[in-house]
């Protein structure tokens, strides 16, 4: 064997030697793209998937804030018919307790002191209802305000 046929011998090995590390690292190249691939694509159906259960949750608490809207709506005419009625009732008493008070009262001033009397019991109980009306409207909102937050809660924790 002679050298030059050694350092074919060697140049040849060589070549191939570099060809398959060429070729080894353009298939490793190839799977780590491939991979990378997959990679994003589960990237976006995991980010899809989110988007899509975000959407989900906010159609539900906007269908519960809905709801609320409605029934704090309905608790707000209830409200207002309620104290209406209420006005009205006082109003026809306070009209009868006065024809009554000055029909009996045969004075001048015992008919002014009467109409002061009922003046100022029919304030101190327009009044007290009038507070009674605003604790219990905010009673009632507190009330369905915390159980459209329950709910919403009961729903978070469900998912």
């Amino acid at each position: 064997m002679s050298i030059r046929s050694a350092v074919t011998g060697a140049a040849t090995l060589a070549a191939l030697f570099i060809g398959l590390q060429m070729y080894g690292a353009s298939q490793h190249k190839k799977g780590y793209d491939k991979a990378q691939a997959e990679y994003m694509i589960a990237v976006a159906h995991a980010e899809g998937r989110a988007r899509q259960i975000e959407h989900e949750l906010t159609e539900e608490m906007e269908a519960r804030d809905r709801e609320t809207l409605e029934q704090l709506e309905q608790v707000a005419i209830a409200e207002r018919r309620a104290a209406d009625e209420r006005v009205r009732k006082s109003a026809e008493e306070y009209a009868a307790r006065y024809r009554r008070d000055t029909a009996l009262a045969s004075a001048a001033a015992e008919r002014q002191a009467a109409d002061t009397a009922i003046r100022l019991f029919a304030e101190l109980l327009g009044g007290l209802d009038e507070a009674a009306k605003v604790y219990a409207a905010e009673a009632d909102r507190r009330r369905i305000a915390g159980l459209a937050c329950e709910a919403a809660y009961t729903d978070a924790r469900g998912r």
